[in-house]
């Protein structure tokens, strides 16, 4: 059992409540300052479904994810769903009747929605990407006028706005030129066309620094935001975002075994579950804990020790295990180590079943 007072097991996410909701508020109020829109980003945490219900009590009814399952199960709470990953052809019929709005670069993919929502009896609203530079998904800029041209001669989807894409592949980010030069193409669009577009999306939480620029672009009116409701932070650099909370989501995890061995393995040494031949240093005889935490439950690479002196060494898919020799109080199986976590850290921890979810 997983949700709202109930602990079952190690390892753990817990999630407070109270801080969670406040990020929430305190963006909705900043969004609705700067007279945006947003959708809310919900695939960090696979669309957990008591947190679904959290976004709603705290207003949110815009959702947006990667993943056709998880917005079927935000709709229920949702006046507007949006896919935020360009469709499968494959997939076309089930995101008309699933979904309102999907990004699209590919032209081939929104003839295929097309042509689902026609058999369907549904209008399907499309945001097309545009590359900026991150070279993820996206129309190129010389292309964008044929492309917008063609969509709006098509049946069964309507063209609903254009989307910039930053911090996302390769970690391009939103800077007031880029953003200038993406409200130029959004100009030339409407002038051509003559319509006016109902989102023009400018980005995700590393757009939140730039958002008191005197140049920010009006005609930017829409983001998609997940690490800043979920981590408190902006995507660009990883700063905290002001007012936020950074620990909505606390890891945690029991020592299942503390001795004193020896810093290498006995020679011969060959690979480990990666295929691959570790290298350790001689240090001597330290002390170390192994946690019911593996692999295949976190990135390690992305969670911290709340407390200093706690080191990790390496890991299995099953357990893992940290150097606490210069930690500062004993420790003895059974007690639990607390960590952070960063964006794909708590991802990999919402996508195992072998994590617990624990609301408070």
């Amino acid at each position: 059992m997983q949700g709202k007072g109930y602990i079952r097991s190690l390892p753990c996410v817990m999630i407070n409540s109270k801080k969670l909701k406040y990020n929430l508020e305190t963006i909705q109020n900043l969004i609705a300052e700067k007279r945006l829109s947003a959708h809310y980003a919900t695939q960090g945490v696979c669309a957990y479904e008591p947190l679904l219900k959290l976004m709603a009590e705290s207003g949110i009814r815009n959702f947006a994810d990667s993943r056709v399952d998880n917005l079927i199960k935000a709709k229920p709470y949702a006046d507007s769903t949006l896919l935020t990953r360009i469709p499968m052809i494959s997939e076309a019929r089930e995101i008309v009747n699933k979904v309102d709005i999907s990004f699209n670069s590919a032209l081939d993919t929104i003839y295929a929605l097309s042509d689902a929502a026609v058999v369907e009896r549904k209008v399907h609203g499309i945001i097309l990407q545009v590359e900026l530079g991150d070279l993820g998904a996206g129309v190129l800029p010389e292309v964008l006028m044929s492309t917008v041209h063609k969509i709006l001669n098509l049946r069964g989807v309507k063209l609903r706005g254009l989307a910039a894409g930053f911090n996302y592949f390769s970690g391009s980010i939103a800077t007031i030129e880029k953003l200038q030069e993406f409200s130029l193409l959004v100009s030339q669009i409407e002038s051509r066309f003559g319509i006016e577009l109902e989102y023009v999306s400018g980005g995700n939480s590393g757009t939140i620094p730039i958002l008191d620029s005197a140049d920010f672009p009006s005609q930017v009116n829409h983001l998609v935001l997940g690490k800043a409701w979920l981590l408190g932070k902006e995507t660009s650099y990883g700063y905290r975002i002001k007012d936020l909370h950074q620990d909505v989501f606390i890891l945690n995890s029991e020592i299942i075994e503390n001795q004193r061995k020896n810093s290498q393995p006995a020679e011969p040494i060959g690979n480990n579950y990666q295929d691959k031949i570790l290298d350790f240093e001689d240090i001597g005889i330290i002390r170390r804990i192994i946690l019911a935490l593996g692999s295949q439950d976190v990135d390690f690479s992305g969670i911290v020790p709340l407390e200093k002196g706690i080191n990790y060494i390496g890991s299995t898919p099953d357990i893992s295990i940290f150097d606490i020799t210069k930690y500062n109080r004993d420790l003895v199986v059974g007690d639990k180590i607390d960590f952070s976590l960063n964006y794909s850290a708590l991802n990999r921890t919402f996508s195992s079943e072998y994590v617990n979810k624990v609301i408070v």
